[in-house]
This record gives C-alpha cells, sequence and structure tokens, in this order.
C-alpha cells in the first residue's frame, strides 16, 4: 500500500516498530438449515439454524475500520539503542457478513469451515423469568447437558433427539467445538474444553487451557437462544437461532510500513493466563488463579525471510508474521493485562545481521489494558511516527448474467452438442452489461492518517478521499466522468444514492456508500434506446414521439399502478403491461383480467354446459384452474409470498422487483430503459403461482396508432387491430465484444505518483484487474458481450393456449449460414438463432418435454415444451410434438383443449383460401365471426384480447385467387422489404400493414433431443396466432389452431401471400397481434 510520509529519520539513527490492529471487516455466512421452512412444527423435533461468526481477517484486509482503536507507543528494545514504536489496532469481529469475504485458515473458524466441527449444546427448561445477574440461579442443564451437535446431509443433527416441550422457556446455551469433558469425566484434568457438571446451577460454564503449542489452539465459539417451549423466541424458519460469536482473542503480528529487511526467528507472548472459565454467552471470563505465568511462543519450522522491497532498506509492508493458514494466529483467553503481559520477537537485520530482541510489555500498548472477546490485535514494525493510507474498497454485485451464465450460439449448425455453453468464472467476474451500468455498487473511499506520539486519544484520523473514475477503450486513453454525460443525459462515472461523492454521512468517512457506476454503452445498445427518446424512425417510417420523460413515472415509494393509473377503460388487469417511460411501478396480483371484475367470464364457461357439443365436450374447459390444476375460484391471487424477476431481454431493464401487500413493484431506471421485455412471476415457498410480461417499448397502443379494418364481429362492430406484434422490438445491427477499462484517480498529495490509486489501496469485489502487483496502477479490465444483429425486429413468441411470453428469436447474415446443404431438411429451417436474454441460473429460459397439464405451464412459464420428433410415425410421439398439452391425468382431465383464449368457444372452426369459396369464405364463416371472450390465459395487454381469424379478413380478402386444375392459388399482394426490415408491407386501401418476418419458436427436431435447447426458426414467415380451433378428427389428435401467415418459401400456393392457415401445430411459438376488446355494444 502506498503511503505519504510525513517525516521519517535516517537509518542510522533510528528504527521504529509499529504495532497496528487493522481494523476487521468480518465475512460470515449463514449455514444451511435443519428443516429449512420449519416444517417440524412446535411439537415436534428441534432443529437449529446456525450462523457461524466472521472470520478473523489481518491489518490490510478489507475492512470498514470505523470500529477499530489505535495508539502508538514506545517500547523497549535489547540488542540495540534505537527508539521503537508500537502500534495497536483493535478490530471486532462481526457477523453475517458476505460470504464472499470470509478469509478462512488455520485454526479460525467461519460459516465456510463451521460444518466440519461438531458443536456442544446444554439447554435449560425454566419456568417464570430467568434469573437476573445479582438473582440466584438454581437451574440445572435440565432439558440437554453437552449433547454433541454434527453436521451431515445438509442439516445439524443431534446425538441425542429432543423435542418441543409446548410449554415454559428453554434457554439454549452451544459451544464449537464439542468436547466430551465435564467437570466429573475422568478426563476432565487433560482436555483443554470442560464443560461444567450436570448438575451446576445456574449458566453452564467452560474451562478453557490454552494449549502452549500454538498450531493447537482453538478458536472457541458460543451462542445463546432464548425460545418458548412452543416453538417461539429466537427461532428462524422453524430452527433454534444460534448465532455463534468469537470467545478468544486473536492476536496478530505483522510487518509495517517500513520494517526493516531481514528475519524474525521467533515470537513470544508471555505473563498472561492461559486458564480460565467463562459463563456460555457472557465473554466474561475467571482466571484460574491470580498469577498469570502462561508463556507461548511460535517455533518456526522455518525462519520468516523478510525480503527487500526493491531498492528500498525496507521490507514489504502487512507481512503477516504468524499466519492463520499456517496455525500460528495467537487464541489467547480475554483478560485484563498486567505488567507481566510481555511481547517478544527475536529478529536479524539483513544489514547488520544483528540479533535483536524486541519486547514491549502488552499493558502500555493495549486500550483500557484489555484484551477483549472476540476482537483482533496486530502488532506491526514500522520506521516512521506517521503513516497516511488512501483506502478505496468496492464490492460489485451481479445477479444477471447473459444467458442466466451462458454463452449462446451465433448460428445453428447441428454440430454443437447444446446451444448453450456456460460461461468460466473469470468470464463472469469481468462480464460488464451492454448498457455499461453496474447498478449495484458500494464504494469505501478514504485517507487513514495515524500519528505517534500524540498528546491524546484521538491518534487516528479519517478523512474524505475524493476521487473520480476513469475509463479507456485500449487502457491508454483514458476518459473522465468530469466529461459530458451521456447521449441521454445520464451522468457518467461513479453515482452514489442520495448522498455526496464517497461519503456515507458526514461524521463517518468509511462507511461503504451504495450506488452504481456508468460506463459506455454498445452503440447498439444506444441505437435501440433512442426510439424512446424519439431520434429514431420505427419501421413504419415515421419518428414517433418520445415516450421517456426527464422524471419517469412515481416514485420508490408511491409507484405508478399500471391499472388504476393507466388509460384503459375499465381500469382492467392483464398478463402483459406495457411500460412507455422509467420509473417505479406497480400492479396488483390478479389472474388475467379479473381485477375490478364481478364476472367469472374469464375463467369459467358461462354458457349452459349441457348443451356443449358431445363431438366438442372433452375439448372444453368448463373451469380454469390455477398452478396446482385446482379450479381457480377468485381473481385474486392468494398465498404469495414473494417475487421474482424470471428473465428479461435488455440487460438491467427491470430491477428491485419484489412482492408488497397483494402487488407486484419493480424498477425501470432510467440508465437501462430500452425496448424489452422481461417476465416477473410471484412464489408461494419457491413455488410460482402466476407471471406476468412486461413490455418497455416506444410504441403506444392508443387510439392514434391502432388500426380499424372494415370487416365485423358479431355485434356488428369492426375489428381494431393493434399496430405492431406484441413485445415487438426495432431492427438493429450487431456489434462486437469489447474491452472496457476503468480505475480510480485522487489528489496525488494524497495518494502519491500521478493520483491514480495503485493496486495496494484498492481492494475490489466482484471485478478482475488488469494487474495484481501492488505497486501497479489498479485498472479494472471488463468485457463487453457482442450484439447479434436483428434484422427483422423480434418479439415475444407464445405457444397456443398459454399466456406465457417465450424469448424473441433473431436472424441475420451468419444465421443463415448453418452450413447445411441445401438439400437437407433443415436448410431454411434453421436459420435463427435465440435472442440474448439474462437471468439468474434458476430462470433461463429454456426447454422443457410436452404433454404437460396447465398448472405446470403456469409453474414453469419460462420453459417451452417441446418434444423430439419421431423416426417413425409414432402417433403418441406424433402427438406430444405436435401439441404442448395433455391434461389428461390431473383433475380437470383434459388431453386437448380448445378454449384457452375464448371461455366461450364450443365449435370447430376452418380457415383456407378457397377459389371455390372466395365469395363465400370459411374464415367469416363460424365460429370465427364469433365475439372472444377474454380469458385468463390471454397474453394481451390490458384493452386487448387474440382476435379470431375473422380479424385478418380484410388482408386474406386483399388476395387474388386463381383456379388450377387440382387447386387453388394466389397471387402475391406483399411487398417484400428489406429495409429497413425483413419483411412484408400489404397496402389496403389507404393504410399500410407492417409485418416483420419474425419466424416461430420451433418444435422439437429428430437430429436433437430436448436438452439441446429451444430454438427459433423459419426466418421467411410470419404466423400469427388467433384464438380459433381446428378439429380435423374425431379423437383431436391432429387439431391445431388457426392462424394467420406470411411465407417466402416457394414451395406452396400462396408465396408472400396473406393467407389463414387451418392445420399447424400448436406446440410452435407464434407472433401474436391482439385486437380491442370490448367491441360490443354501445
Amino acid at each position: 500500500m502506498r503511503h505519504s510520509r510525513i517525516f521519517r529519520s535516517s537509518f542510522e539513527h533510528m528504527v521504529c516498530l509499529f504495532v497496528g490492529v487493522a481494523a476487521c471487516t468480518v465475512s460470515s455466512c449463514t449455514d444451511d438449515t435443519f428443516d429449512k421452512y420449519g416444517q417440524q412444527g412446535a411439537s415436534g423435533m428441534l432443529a437449529f439454524d446456525v450462523v457461524a461468526p466472521g472470520s478473523w481477517t489481518n491489518g490490510s484486509a478489507a475492512a470498514n475500520p470505523a470500529s477499530k482503536d489505535i495508539s502508538i507507543r514506545k517500547i523497549t528494545q535489547s540488542g540495540g539503542d534505537a527508539p521503537l514504536y508500537l502500534v495497536t489496532e483493535i478490530a471486532e469481529a462481526a457477523v453475517d457478513t458476505a460470504a464472499h469475504r470470509v478469509m478462512t485458515r488455520g485454526t479460525t473458524i467461519t460459516g465456510e469451515t463451521i460444518e466440519k466441527y461438531s458443536f456442544g449444546l446444554s439447554a435449560i427448561c425454566y419456568t417464570g423469568d430467568w434469573p437476573g445477574e445479582d438473582e440466584e440461579n438454581k437451574w440445572t442443564t435440565n432439558f440437554a447437558h453437552n449433547i454433541e451437535v454434527n453436521y451431515a446431509q445438509n442439516a445439524w443433527n443431534l446425538k441425542e433427539p429432543l423435542h418441543w416441550t409446548g410449554s415454559g422457556r428453554i434457554k439454549f446455551f452451544a459451544y464449537s467445538p464439542y468436547s466430551a469433558a465435564s467437570g466429573s469425566s475422568d478426563n476432565a484434568n487433560s482436555d483443554t474444553i470442560i464443560h461444567s457438571k450436570p448438575d451446576a446451577t445456574g449458566v453452564p460454564t467452560l474451562t478453557y487451557t490454552v494449549p502452549e503449542d500454538v498450531t493447537k489452539q482453538k478458536d472457541l465459539l458460543y451462542a445463546v437462544a432464548d425460545c418458548g417451549g412452543d416453538g417461539t423466541g429466537d427461532i428462524q424458519k422453524g430452527a433454534v437461532h444460534l448465532q455463534f460469536k468469537h470467545a478468544l482473542t486473536a492476536v496478530t503480528i505483522q510487518t509495517g510500513k517500513n520494517m526493516l529487511a531481514g528475519k524474525v526467528t521467533g515470537i513470544t507472548i508471555s505473563g498472561v493466563h492461559g486458564k480460565a472459565t467463562c459463563q456460555i454467552g457472557t465473554g466474561n471470563w475467571i482466571p484460574d488463579g491470580d498469577d498469570p505465568n502462561s508463556s507461548f511462543s511460535i517455533d518456526y519450522d522455518e525462519d520468516v525471510e523478510l525480503g527487500w522491497n526493491g531498492d528500498d532498506l525496507m521490507t514489504n509492508p502487512d507481512i503477516v508474521l504468524n499466519k492463520d493458514e499456517e496455525g500460528y494466529t495467537f487464541m489467547m483467553i480475554p483478560q485484563t493485562l498486567t505488567d507481566k503481559a510481555i511481547l517478544t520477537i527475536s529478529f536479524t537485520d539483513s544489514i547488520t545481521e544483528m540479533n535483536r530482541t524486541l519486547t514491549a510489555k502488552l499493558e502500555d500498548f493495549t486500550r483500557d489494558k484489555t484484551w477483549a472477546a472476540g476482537k483482533r490485535y496486530t502488532y506491526s514494525v514500522n520506521s516512521t511516527g506517521i503513516v497516511i493510507k488512501p483506502f478505496i474498497e468496492m464490492t460489485i454485485n451481479k445477479t444477471l448474467y447473459p444467458n442466466g451464465g451462458y454463452k449462446g450460439v451465433d448460428v445453428i449448425t447441428l454440430k454443437e452438442d447444446n446451444l448453450y455453453t456456460p460461461m468460466s468464472d473469470a468470464e463472469k467476474l469481468a462480464y460488464l452489461p451492454i448498457s455499461g451500468f453496474l447498478n449495484d455498487v458500494s464504494i469505501t473511499a478514504y485517507t487513514h492518517v495515524v500519528q505517534a506520539g500524540a498528546a491524546d486519544e484521538t491518534k487516528e484520523q479519517y478523512r474524505k478521499l475524493d476521487f473520480e473514475i476513469q475509463w479507456s477503450f485500449n487502457g491508454t486513453d483514458w476518459m473522465s466522468e468530469k466529461e459530458p454525460k451521456d447521449s441521454h443525459g445520464n451522468p457518467m462515472g461513479w453515482r452514489p444514492v442520495a448522498t455526496s461523492q464517497t461519503v456515507a454521512d458526514n461524521t463517518d468517512w468509511t462507511s461503504p456508500v451504495s450506488g452504481s457506476i456508468l460506463l459506455p454503452a454498445q452503440d447498439q445498445f444506444t441505437y435501440m434506446q433512442d426510439f424512446l427518446y424519439g431520434k429514431r424512425p420505427s419501421i413504419e417510417g415515421r419518428t414517433l414521439p418520445g415516450t421517456v420523460t426527464p422524471a419517469g413515472k412515481g416514485t420508490e415509494t408511491a409507484p405508478f399502478n399500471l391499472v388504476t393509473d393507466n388509460s384503459v377503460k375499465f381500469k382492467e388487469s392483464a398478463n402483459c403491461y406495457i411500460v412507455n417511460d422509467h420509473g417505479y411501478y406497480t400492479f396488483p396480483t390478479y389472474y388475467g383480467n379479473t381485477y375490478n371484475v364481478t364476472s367469472t367470464s374469464s375463467y369459467k364457461y358461462q354458457g349452459a354446459r349441457d348443451e356443449i357439443p358431445a363431438a366438442v365436450d372433452t375439448l372444453v374447459l368448463k373451469d380454469f384452474v390455477d398452478y396446482n390444476n385446482d379450479e381457480i375460484g377468485q381473481g385474486s391471487i392468494s398465498g404469495v409470498t414473494d417475487a421474482v424477476l424470471l428473465w428479461q431481454d435488455s440487460p438491467d431493464l427491470v430491477t428491485d422487483v419484489k412482492y408488497s401487500n397483494g402487488n407486484v413493484c419493480f424498477h425501470v431506471p432510467k440508465e437501462t430503459i430500452n425496448q424489452g421485455n422481461a417476465v416477473i412471476a410471484v412464489r408461494n415457498n419457491e413455488k410460482i403461482l402466476w407471471s406476468w410480461h412486461i413490455w418497455v417499448t416506444h410504441r403506444k397502443w392508443d387510439e392514434n396508432s391502432w388500426i380499424q379494418l372494415s370487416s365485423m364481429n358479431e355485434y356488428q362492430k369492426p375489428f381494431i387491430i393493434a399496430p405492431c406484434n406484441l413485445g415487438y422490438c426495432e431492427p438493429h445491427g450487431g456489434e462486437a465484444e469489447r474491452n472496457i477499462f476503468m480505475r480510480f484517480v485522487a489528489d496525488p498529495k494524497l495518494v502519491g505518483g500521478n493520483g491514480v490509486i495503485l493496486n495496494e489501496q484498492l481492494t475490489i469485489n466482484g471485478a478482475p484487474r488488469k494487474s495484481s502487483e501492488p505497486k501497479e496502477e489498479a485498472v479494472i479490465t471488463f468485457t463487453q458481450p457482442k450484439i447479434a444483429a436483428s434484422v427483422a425486429g423480434d418479439n415475444t413468441y407464445y405457444q397456443w393456449g398459454r399466456k406465457d411470453a417465450m424469448l424473441p428469436g433473431i436472424h441475420n447474415d451468419d444465421t443463415y449460414k448453418n452450413g447445411l446443404a441445401d438439400s437437407h431438411t433443415l436448410r431454411l429451417e434453421l436459420d435463427m438463432v435465440n435472442k440474448m436474454f439474462y437471468s439468474t441460473d434458476n430462470f433461463r429460459f429454456t426447454s422443457g418435454e410436452t404433454a404437460r397439464s396447465i398448472g405446470e405451464s403456469i409453474r414453469f412459464p419460462y420453459e417451452f415444451f417441446m418434444h423430439q420428433r419421431p423416426k417413425d410415425n409414432n402417433v403418441d410421439d406424433n402427438y406430444k410434438r405436435r401439441h404442448w398439452h395433455d391434461g389428461s391425468k390431473v383433475f380437470y382431465g383434459l388431453k386437448t383443449i380448445m378454449n384457452y383464449w375464448n371461455t366461450e368457444l364450443i365449435q370447430s372452426g376452418n380457415a383456407s383460401l378457397s377459389y371455390d369459396k372466395k365469395d363465400d369464405p370459411n374464415y367469416k364463416q363460424a365460429p370465427n365471426n364469433k365475439y372472444v371472450v377474454k380469458t385468463i390465459y390471454d397474453p394481451s395487454p390490458a384493452g386487448f384480447k387474440i382476435p379470431p381469424i375473422k380479424a385478418f379478413a380484410d388482408l386474406f380478402d386483399n388476395v387474388e385467387l386463381e383456379k388450377t386444375e387440382t387447386t387453388t392459388k394466389g397471387k402475391q399482394n406483399t411487398t417484400v422489404v428489406s429495409q429497413p426490415f425483413v419483411g412484408w408491407t400489404v397496402n389496403i386501401g389507404e393504410t399500410t400493414f407492417y409485418f416483420p418476418a419474425t419466424g416461430v419458436r420451433d418444435m422439437g427436431i429428430e437430429d436433437k433431443k430436448i436438452d439441446y435447447g429451444t430454438f427459433p426458426g423459419f426466418s421467411s414467415i410470419t404466423y400469427i396466432a388467433t384464438s380459433g380451433f381446428h378439429k380435423n378428427d374425431a379423437a383431436a389428435t391432429n387439431s391445431s389452431c388457426l392462424i394467420f401467415a406470411i411465407d417466402k418459401r416457394g414451395t406452396g400456393n400462396f408465396q408472400n401471400c396473406t393467407v389463414p392457415i387451418e392445420g399447424t401445430n400448436n406446440a410452435y411459438g407464434f407472433t401474436v397481434r391482439p385486437i380491442r376488446d370490448g367491441q360490443k355494444g354501445n
């Protein structure tokens, strides 16, 4: 670590010894618990929730030193007459901090190692109030006495089972590591840990004898919990909560800033108590006898060599002389030190080769002359009276990674075993979103000043360390956060949350400050953002008004309600919500469109059930079901415990997802708002109950954008169609992966050199360094992933009947080159790839097997159901490949369902273009002309619903038909376009319709099993699903949905025509183009 020297005496005149106890930011982790969710109950067997204490960290470790005390005084020296200094730094061990900060070594017990040890448990069952300190305590360990508890099979297991009493109270006393010795045992006098006798009254005690061999000294822990006999009190998740603490004092010796080069040959602590007794849980130790006469020495296997630090006479600072990983940490009994307590260091310097014995009376250099339990005291050798240390610690928390922590393919060749391969740990560490935004960062930055010989106790001071963040694309040319904002007005660099740059408050400079860091975004990310700011024309050639406002929508405490605050006439809920601006949002947890509605028409068939035609009776779902395949009886979703983000296709599009009082809340940050899609779910004990699609877009589906058609529904109201596909994002180009370098710069007077923070002055968690050399500039190396082009734009897909948005697919010049032969049957099918998404590993968008119930489809909204294409004509396999659903073995008992997206649909429909029927086409006949009753499984946003096939009649009527000898052919009525998007336009009267070629999410293929992954395909088509159903055989084994289609391929009779299709497979993932709901009556 680089220090500023206020003075330095010449080597001939002065050598100073500083003993420094660095602040100990103690990390910890919580172990897995027995019966994690508390299913044992108050009358069952006891379970334990164990929390290990933080590790003992050294003086130079990443730490928050706010709780440490520092003093500097002269010590005595033998073998030399120059004065020496002892700097004493005291750091307190904390608990329950980040597990990645744990530094477990040697004798130390932490959350990563406690499972390797057993612990002892005693317990007292008592009534009334627990006796006070001055009251007589006659209770004995009547409930449990020194029972051993081991960790096995992900649980803490008692050697002797205990059960809740059901009444009274139980006080638990635990310690670790376990010792079988007690005051009455035969080996009580030889064991280092002795538990009090079973008949002893009051709080049980431990008598500890410190082993003379330092490597055998134990890190003794204790914990206390007070519970009701009925399982109340110190309980977490149904288990007794035991939060262990360090019972002893840790002592470490290390080199300071200017320790002479040489070697240390031995360390001794003498004149201290080596045996004492402590009531478990108090931390107060009573020595065995008044005379502190114990001595503890380190006899090295090899002397500790302190090498030269470059051209300096000094060795490197912060070299620990009694390393924990070698078992050399002194684990001492907490005690009041007397004048007999001596620290002795045997040292030979490299210049004079003089053997020096450095001694210090520890009571003179220890605050309050006391070693306190749970604290670490570090003593360091230095040669200056003032040390100035700049300190910056940055922690970057990442939870979402590209594709859930996987790299996707750029092209499907069928040579790959899987569409995704795991990212390495190094790739995850270096990952920087294409937005350049790190949304969860904490930074601590201060200057720490310690001075010897100060007249009062203000021997240490902390001062603000202002800094700036710089970044570079090549590591040479650096840009500063003081330069202009990004193109959308967002400040670059470090952005603390509601505070000045580096300070948590006006008094504590050492507390971490939460905030975010904005580095340059990829150009294509910014390009896509521009649409929301009204800076780019959409595929229709119009530049839509910008939707992003400076203030955004809602606030964290008063979020914008997407149901009650929206512009939909009936303020209804939906399975999709459209967001146009950054801000804070909320919506109620209701099934589909049931909010503020008394009717059950969206989840119960309203017609006469005994009048349903027999031919389709087994295809009609009369009572819609929930995640558990149980009938839904109300609109609100009960049993919700939390809300989670499943996946999103733009980084940090949606953040801060939570559940609160019957509502889901989330945040769309201004820095990362973009065109994209996200899926949020609510859960009960980690089981998904329902999910919603959030579509962030510059498009507003309102009266200024939707399109009124001339075709009418059965109420003679015109169909009004949405202006674009649901979940659509504009086309964009590609961009290569790139590195971005980042560094911290501060005042050179405080940090030295040119002001660039060095590696030794910076602690980083969550990002990699370019170099680890302590004296080199600390440069952080990030990698932004590549962006694959999407030439048609892209939209979410939907398996027919499911409410769940499925990941979009993209295509470009790279995806077309799949390397398959022109004669290969999949050559024109496998010409797309998945759009990149962002998720945790738990909720990666992936494939799942078909033949699933509705409840399963609700519980797994991030799975696309598919089945491998059979090599033979197996009927069962063919059905599974063509249909995602089979509920024949669950409550509702239906294998095929026809009314997912229209509650009242009870008639099979037909839809085709036929020259002989051109004057009365079947796509206009019943039931295609029937009004669609929106269901809770409808994926459309509020005020919209899935259309019947007749809604597209204007487009079908536009096709000029020609009769051939055997069939009907259509004359192309579309214009094929390649710029600014790939797809088609259709002109009907004065209206132009735009249809991007977004393909489908494909069914299973013969070449790959389901674990290969789900993929899009057929970039030459667009398939838009409707609510219609076609049954073409008695058993409905070949049933299908009715769709609107355009196909470029020259294999059929309707190339580049807008055509209805009745014979496709409903296991595809289709595009959705909803229509306005409510076109009924006045």
